[in-house]
């Protein structure tokens, strides 16, 4: 490779790398080299110097991840990983590919990617062509950016997902019982007291679901909270506090906001921060994080945080465990998502603030009047009331 090839370790100390990054990469050659006509070389440069250290590990991590897809992908269609053969059929295979089997199953079986799923890919993909395109000797891609050409696929219409109030007072319910769930039982257990099994916290689980239906914050806001966000940040005075609050929540387009704790929430933290997050806590090696994961568990990160998947599974088993308790049909759950609550909340702050737009942006961290009209759609069961006696 020739020595004139941009690295992270030619970026000017104290300059601002996103700085650096919107401008063009000089010292690249003009002649093409036929080491330079290579798919995972210049995903790496683009990786090094538009990516890394400008968007956040998350998102990062998922850039890196869709764009060696890609790659793994032309290699196998192909037999090769030259950046000049990829052309608009590629990338047009590659988008209905994903749409028909983009998914691995739990079984191994592929199964179809969801359409926003496969516009996501696309997305990251086309940021990269058009970089690259921009910084990339002029022979490397002839017919210019091949992603340029091929539209994303037509999104499904929105559709709420708000949970009804009968719903929400049987989910209520099972989360106010959420630890006779994880005690064990059997006979070996019995006249030895209530105990839980060693990975669950119940009490930690009550306060994610209590937040989130609560708050309406996303799974990653919620994960990347740390305790130091929460006022008050004691038990004692969370029970006494009428009004608590998480300071600085990070949202989207490093959006930061303050949200405000209701009843539930705040005695769902009380006897979280109590009972389960203190042994957790010095089990970590920096537990700065508000909501940690169970010391038992060997494969924890240090800090103890948990990860954004970890939300939907403890979101997950409060639907399974609902469903098992729930004889009636209409309060059947079928799927729950972290999402769903954003939108239960949404709903009922539209209602309680008389539709208020700006509460609503400044409560959500959204400013999309389409997702803001998403949110606030009412229920089935509120809407097949509305024309009940039209």
């Amino acid at each position: 490779m020739p020595s004139s090839t941009p690295s992270s370790a030619s970026v000017p100390a104290g300059r601002d790398h996103a700085e650096i990054t919107s401008r063009k990469v000089v010292g690249l050659p003009e002649r093409l080299d036929p080491a330079d006509d290579s798919l995972p070389m210049w995903t790496e440069r683009y990786l090094d110097l538009a990516v890394r250290g400008v968007r956040s590990a998350e998102v990062t991590a998922k850039i890196a991840r869709h764009l060696e897809r890609f790659g793994a992908w032309i290699v196998d269609g192909l037999g090769h990983d030259r950046l000049s053969a990829i052309t608009p059929r590629e990338i047009t295979a590659w988008r209905d590919h994903l749409a028909a089997a983009g998914n691995p199953g739990r079984d191994g079986t592929p199964a179809p990617m969801a359409p926003a799923t496969v516009n996501n890919h696309l997305a990251h993909l086309s940021a990269m062509f058009s970089w690259i395109a921009a910084h990339a000797p002029k022979a490397l891609l002839r017919h210019g950016d091949p992603t340029k050409k091929v539209a994303p696929l037509p999104l499904p219409a929105p559709q709420p997902r708000a949970l009804a109030a009968a719903q929400m007072r049987t989910v209520k319910n099972v989360v106010d019982r959420i630890e006779s769930f994880h005690e064990l039982k059997g006979r070996r257990h019995r006249g030895t007291g209530a105990r839980a099994h060693a990975h669950a916290r119940p009490l930690r689980d009550r306060s994610i679901v209590y937040l989130l239906f609560g708050t309406g914050l996303r799974r990653a806001e919620v994960v990347g909270l740390d305790l130091d966000q929460l006022e008050p940040a004691s038990a004692d005075r969370l029970r006494q506090a009428k009004k608590a609050r998480l300071t600085g929540v990070r949202g989207k387009g490093r959006t930061s906001r303050t949200v405000f704790l209701g009843r539930d929430a705040r005695q769902a933290l009380a006897d979280y921060l109590e009972l389960e997050r203190p042994s957790d806590a010095a089990a970590s090696t920096d537990a700065a994080a508000l909501f940690l994961s169970a010391a038992s568990i060997a494969a924890r990160r240090p800090d103890g945080r948990l990860s954004p998947r970890s939300i939907n599974t403890i979101v997950g088993e409060i639907c399974r465990l609902h469903d098992a308790q729930t004889t009636d049909p209409d309060r059947k759950l079928g799927t729950l998502r972290p999402h769903d609550a954003r939108h239960t909340f949404a709903f009922g702050l539209s209602q309680a603030s008389g539709h208020n737009r700006a509460e609503l942006e400044r409560r959500l961290g959204h400013a999309n009047d389409r997702y803001l009209r998403l949110y606030t759609n009412p229920p089935d069961d509120i809407a097949a009331d509305y024309v009940e006696d039209l």
